[in-house]
């Protein structure tokens, strides 16, 4: 069964990173907790031993440190309007590639590694939809099926608050998709979650 991982990320270029928490640390440092977050994600997926397919922020890829391009076999711009819109088109670009299972993750999720992507992989074998939540009321993964997938999961969804969990799990019963949930992950957005991966 074909199998990619999808990983959203930005630039690392101070003030276009973790601008909440660079409030509180600053821009540069607050970069430079983004640049190890996505380092250690990549690496995870790569011991995990599934396929990377990294989609950034902007539209010049040279922007990007070349080890997250080397570490990837595909390496596109985000499009749409909103995150919902390029969350779709993602899944639907690695569908078309021929994948049958395709997981979306962030790149800001310390506790994220190869043994959670792997659960995400096996949770689909069963289920249509897989999702890591954060405790924020976010999530920092979904999985979904070529042959289930849809692009209204990703409608009406109000992004970047904590409504974003449930009402995904929502949209998931309206398209009567089945979804198993992982346990909750903490995203690194606040010095307050930074502090408390750190302690």
């Amino acid at each position: 069964m074909l199998q990619t991982v999808a990983l959203f990320v930005k630039p690392p270029i101070p003030g276009r990173v973790k601008t909440r928490l660079a409030r509180a640390i600053g821009v540069e440092e607050a970069c430079t907790v983004y640049r190890t977050l996505a380092d250690h994600t990549i690496q995870q997926v790569q011991a995990s031993g599934t396929p990377l397919a990294l989609f950034f922020d902007g539209s010049d890829p040279t922007l990007l440190p070349s080890t997250w391009q080397q570490a990837s076999q595909l390496c596109l711009p985000q499009e749409g309007t909103d995150l919902g819109e390029r969350m779709a088109v993602a899944f639907s670009r690695l569908f078309a590639e021929g994948n049958q299972q395709v997981v979306l993750i962030g790149s800001d999720i310390p506790g994220l590694d190869a043994d959670y992507l792997q659960a995400a992989f096996n949770a689909l074998q069963q289920h249509d939809v897989a999702i890591g939540p954060t405790e924020d009321g976010g999530y920092c993964l979904i999985g979904c099926h070529s042959n289930r997938f849809s692009p209204l999961l990703f409608q009406g969804i109000q992004w970047s608050t904590e409504f974003v969990f449930g009402q995904t799990c929502y949209a998931c019963t309206q398209l009567n998709l089945d979804v198993c949930c992982l346990p909750p992950l903490r995203d690194i957005d606040t010095v307050d979650d930074l502090k408390a991966v750190l302690s």
